[in-house]
């Protein structure tokens, strides 16, 4: 039970983080978040054609900034994958991992999209969700199992 707590307490700390570095993108400057909001104007911020991004991202791969923008939707949402079953017993089957994670993604990109703090792009979501299917595979690759 009390690896249970310290993975539950380690899973909101995880989710906050990712919340406020990954999809909020906050610096510690609110005026750099306030700036960002009115420079874009609503609605600019949004790609719904499928692999547009990510295909723009290859034909620059060898750009740092394009590397950063791929391997930065994936890696951050691995853990998710991977700890969400073991924070959470009863999400421990894949389809819960998927619709959790899929929710998640989806409010994160709304959120950007409204706040104008990001883009609503469907690539990221696609990206990020190999990155949370890629961290569950891994923790039923090496059978993690606390309980």
């Amino acid at each position: 039970m009390k690896n249970s707590k310290t993975l539950k307490f380690i899973w909101w700390i995880y989710i906050i983080l990712l919340f406020l570095i990954v999809i909020v993108k906050f610096k510690g400057s609110f005026a750099q978040l306030e700036n960002k909001i009115s420079a874009t104007p609503f609605g600019a911020n949004c790609n719904i054609i499928p692999f547009d991004t990510i295909k723009m991202l290859i034909d620059y791969y060898s750009e740092g900034w394009a590397r950063l923008n791929i391997f930065g939707n994936i890696i951050p949402f691995m853990p998710f994958g991977f700890f969400l079953p073991l924070a959470f017993r009863k999400m421990n089957k894949f389809r819960f991992v998927f619709i959790c994670g899929l929710s998640f993604v989806l409010f994160a990109e709304i959120f950007q999209f409204f706040t104008r703090l990001g883009s609503f792009d469907i690539d990221d979501i696609f990206l990020n969700m190999i990155g949370i299917i890629s961290g569950y595979l891994i923790m039923k690759f090496f059978k993690v199992d606390i309980y």
